[in-house]
């Protein structure tokens, strides 16, 4: 089987190893690849991709709204959120979103229920659209969107139409947060404090204060500043791995057309913990 990353810088990539991971855990022969491509090289190499032997595709920024015009289908989700992860070529050029999931199954693993809570998303970006999306379908009460240019956050967000759901998203600049808290659930989709800028936040303790649950996507490190600060005042909080992982093997049924399930999760979950 062979599969692969599509982006445009992925030398930290974590994705061989969850990859490498689950081919293990499953005991089959894969080839997953870190596929560095120019704007100008992604339909070619899509038209291209399942000649080449690829069964399957990720991918990643800043190409997961680019790659849609190239696709032969889109699932409901990624056309939701405006964005694809993921590609399937078993019948057609297929295009998904299994970040949705990912965030889904982060919730449950950790027991938090969102429904009813307001929560603040710091970041309007892709990860930001996969987050309230969910958090549109789940039925939380409001969620605040702190952005550099929240004036542009309801147009880039896809919900059905006619819908008023709009009206549960209220976008905020970074300097306005405290003026609404607290917040029930708090949720960083931005990359401040990823590796190699580590041991900085996009939050304060101020901004998070009253929070039940903190929820940063940043899997690298394993630690945030974010994390820290939440710990330093006794908040519950997850980062980004466990949700790469259930994308990943999301990624994987859709590929294969098999359900592995939440206790595999949880087994390539710990694997790659302790690797």
């Amino acid at each position: 089987m062979k599969y692969g990353l599509i982006g445009e810088k992925l030398s930290h990539s974590y994705s061989p190893r969850i990859h490498r991971t689950i081919f293990e855990t499953l005991k089959i022969e894969g080839e997953y690849s870190l596929i560095e491509l120019n704007k100008n090289e992604l339909k070619g190499f899509l038209m291209d991709a399942k000649k080449q032997g690829y069964n399957g595709l990720n991918v990643t920024i800043p190409y997961k709204s680019e790659v849609i015009p190239f696709l032969d289908t889109i699932s409901e989700e990624a056309k939701k959120i405006g964005a694809v992860n993921t590609i399937n070529f078993r019948n057609d050029i297929g295009g998904f979103n299994t970040d949705y999931c990912g965030i889904k199954s982060t919730f449950s693993m950790c027991e938090v229920d969102v429904r009813g809570k307001n929560i603040l998303i710091a970041g309007s970006g892709g990860a930001a659209k996969s987050v309230i999306t969910y958090m549109l379908d789940t039925g939380v009460n409001k969620i605040y969107v702190a952005s550099r240019n929240p004036e542009n956050i309801l147009a880039q967000i896809k919900t059905e139409k006619n819908s008023t759901e709009k009206g549960s998203i209220i976008p905020i600049y970074y300097d306005q947060i405290t003026q609404y808290k607290s917040f029930d659930i708090v949720v960083n989709t931005t990359p401040v404090g990823m590796y190699p800028h580590t041991g900085v936040s996009p939050l304060t303790k101020e901004h998070i204060t009253g929070a039940e649950f903190v929820f940063d996507l940043i899997y690298n490190p394993n630690r945030t500043k974010l994390m820290e600060l939440s710990e330093e005042i006794g908040i519950t909080n997850v980062n980004g791995l466990y949700m790469l992982i259930a994308q990943a093997i999301k990624a994987h049924e859709i590929w294969n057309g098999i359900e592995y399930g939440n206790d595999f999760i949880n087994k390539v979950y710990a694997k790659v913990l302790n690797d």
